[in-house]
Formats: structure tokens, sequence, C-alpha cells
């Protein structure tokens, strides 16, 4: 049997049709001068993005600051904004990595541990740690893998270092019933690949993007947690 036929309009509803779009109005083109210079403008401007976040400052230092030159993590900002909000004071952290980030968990919860496989680098950090930060070293491969065992339960596990999808692996191990982990960098294809068996187990995700301090590069990072949850998700 052959198709049957569409029905035709009639003209009017043709005319009403063609009609239906949006107009778009028309626009003259900044020149590339004048584009710059706006750019420019907006960006000195002190709720700009660039100076909101401290962007432009970790620029200028080529560190991870927000604008009054206190350390952020080397995470996207869209990331470090919900846990400006959500962090509390009785939350315990531990990080596969070290740096800025230990100075910004440490101000804003109970305590944190990192694991760190650059024992020079080590010796930096440790004049520059609080009382409720705890530095280790260990070696690549399994003594860093399960690094969390030894100070186990933890609120929040951050994934930034070496051998990260077996260090998430280990962190569900170590985490409360109600712990989070974060992955940095999820939009590389081995992460991603990670990210699918956990959601058949049962547990979500949460994916933020866009540029980290000291670039403007769009960056990924990856919550991965359960229905209830210390970050309120």
């Amino acid at each position: 049997m052959s198709e049957l036929p569409l029905p035709c309009a009639h003209a009017k509803d043709q005319k009403k049709m063609t009609n239906s779009a949006t107009p778009t109005p028309p626009s003259k083109p900044r020149s590339a001068l004048s584009a710059l210079l706006r750019f420019f403008r907006l960006r000195s401007h002190s709720a700009s993005f660039f100076n909101s976040t401290g962007l432009a400052r970790s620029f200028r230092e080529n560190r991870p600051v927000n604008k009054d030159g206190e350390p952020l993590p080397w995470l996207n900002y869209s990331l470090i904004r919900l846990l400006d909000e959500r962090l509390r004071q009785t939350l315990r952290v531990f990080e596969y990595g070290s740096g800025y980030s230990t100075l910004y968990f440490a101000a804003r919860t109970q305590s944190v541990t990192s694991v760190e496989h650059v024992p020079e680098w080590v010796q930096e950090l440790q004049p520059y740690l609080p009382d409720n930060a705890m530095l280790a070293t260990a070696t690549p491969g399994p003594e860093y893998i399960q690094a969390p065992y030894a100070h186990e339960p933890f609120d929040l596990i951050l994934v930034d270092g070496l051998d990260r999808v077996e260090c998430v692996h280990a962190a569900i191990g170590a985490l409360r019933p109600e712990g989070v982990i974060v992955l940095d960098d999820t939009h590389r294809p081995e992460y991603q690949r990670l990210l699918a068996p956990l959601r058949e187990q049962g547990y979500k995700t949460l994916t933020l993007y866009g540029p980290k301090p000291t670039s403007i590069i769009e960056a990924q990072s990856t919550i991965i947690y359960r229905t209830e949850n210390v970050l309120g998700l």
C-alpha cells in the first residue's frame, strides 16, 4: 500500500507558518579594536568573572588564589563555588595530591590529610600547613593508592594525583556512608569509562565545567555521590 499523502495547508496557514519564526533584529558588528576595548573594560569591572573569582589575580601571580589572595584548589570555578557554599567545619577530607588545595580545605573543614609521591614537594609545602592538615609521602603504586585506609573514614576524597582510576575504587572503601568523591579532569576518556559502571552500581554523578585558576581553558570535574551525601546534592 502506498503512503497516504500529507494534507495540504491552506494558503493563510502556510503564511502563518512562514512568519512564525521570531525575527532577528539587525545588528552592527563591532570592529576588532572596538570589541577588544569593550572586553578590557568589562574585564576591569569589579563584578566581572575575571575579578570576582580571582582569575585575574591568579594570572598575575601565577598561582591558584581568589581575589583576596587566599589559596584555591586547582579545580574549575563552578566546583570551587559549590565547595565554598557546602563545605563545613565538621568534615574530614582526604586528598590524592597536595598543594594549594590542602590549604583551602584546611581553612574550611575539620581536617585534611594528603598523600604525595614527591618528597621534595612535601618538604616545600610543610612549613605552610596549619595544625589540622597532615601530609604523608608514599611511593607510587599500592602504597599510594591505599593511603586513605590508614586514616579513614572520610567525608570527602579528592582524586587529583596518580593512578586516578585505581584511587577512585580505593576511595569508595574509605568513605563514610554519606561521603563523596571528587574526580578531576573527567574529560579524559579513561575517567569517562570509569563513571558508567559506578552509575550502574547506584552512584550518582554531577559534572561541573569551567576554567581553573591561572587558565581560560574549560576544565571538567565530577562529584561521585550517593542519594544521602554531605554536600546536600
